[in-house]
């Protein structure tokens, strides 16, 4: 179930409004071929649009949905299908993923740049920002070699 802030920041872009727009309108819904694939993914990601047939269809009752009950975890707004859709920012939220995803990384194991690449591409295509974004954070250490990952403690004493 989308939350109210995934859908308006699905529609925040004016491209991706207007496309929603002749989504809605369109009698038998538009032909998949008329829209650019990219902006129609994230409004299928959002869940404001269907694809099956080759043409997108509008879900009208993903509004009345997403008001009905808020998500117990704030991250659950973050995932479609166990893959992460949308990386915030900053705030709370990116917080709070950031340690979700830290939780993938055993204490006192090291991992391998291509172990992590492989640990974070099950949750996101882009895995070199989530991978800079847990070390940034401190919550995944590379060992002064560049060779190992870890938990902060556990890097630092390969390097």
């Amino acid at each position: 179930m989308a939350v109210p802030e995934a859908l308006v920041s699905a529609l925040a872009d004016e491209d991706r409004l207007q496309l929603f727009a002749r989504i809605c309108t369109a009698p038998d819904g538009l032909e998949a071929a008329q829209a650019p694939a990219k902006l129609a993914k994230r409004l299928v990601d959002a869940g404001l649009v269907t694809e099956a047939g080759g043409r997108y269809r509008a879900v009208p009752s993903v509004f009345r949905d997403a008001l009905a009950k808020a998500p117990v975890d704030p991250l659950d707004a973050l995932f479609r299908h166990g893959r992460l859709v949308s990386i915030p920012h900053s705030g709370k939220r990116r917080q709070l993923l950031l340690a979700h995803l830290a939780e993938r990384f055993e204490p006192g194991r090291l991992y391998t740049e291509q172990d992590v690449r492989e640990k974070l591409s099950m949750v996101h295509d882009d895995h070199a920002t989530l991978r800079r974004y847990l070390v940034d954070e401190g919550l995944l250490q590379r060992s002064n070699d560049g060779g190992a990952y870890g938990r902060p403690s556990e890097a630092r004493a390969a390097g």
